[in-house]
């Protein structure tokens, strides 16, 4: 699928609102970045594998012998899927990572296109609906 990058401007703007609320000031930065990380990805690369709540993400870096290296991120967990099988890094830690990142960002995504979808239907709907026939 390929994303619309004005809808993932406003995706990226969306996902960021919610963590100016967190209090701990090394933490929301974490997160901003993590966030901003994600955003800067899916612009270079608006091509994801999204299905049930999950995505395949390729990474931007590689294995010691140059592999591309594939991570698996949901709302529970985010793992290294390709090589091996582990949990990300930055997961395990009990830090934000760019990965899960990713996937909120590309749910907003979503649901911000889900909605627009919505209101184009109804005013098309409306409009139909609104036309005066001649007596």
């Amino acid at each position: 699928m390929l994303l619309n990058p004005f809808l993932l401007e406003r995706a990226y703007n969306e996902t960021r609102k919610p963590v100016r609320q967190d209090a701990r000031a090394k933490m929301r930065k974490r997160r901003y970045n993590a966030l901003k990380k994600a955003f800067e990805r899916l612009i270079e690369n608006p091509y994801i594998n999204y299905e049930n709540g999950e995505m395949l993400i390729l990474s931007d870096t590689v294995t010691e012998t140059g592999l591309p290296k594939f991570y698996r991120t949901s709302a529970k967990e985010c793992r290294l899927k390709e090589p091996g099988d582990c949990l990300c890094r930055a997961f395990w830690e009990g830090y934000p990572c760019w990965h899960r990142a990713t996937l909120e960002i590309v749910e907003n995504y979503f649901l911000i296109e889900s909605e627009i979808n919505k209101e184009t239907k109804i005013k098309t709907v409306h409009a139909v609906n609104s036309q005066v026939s001649p007596l």
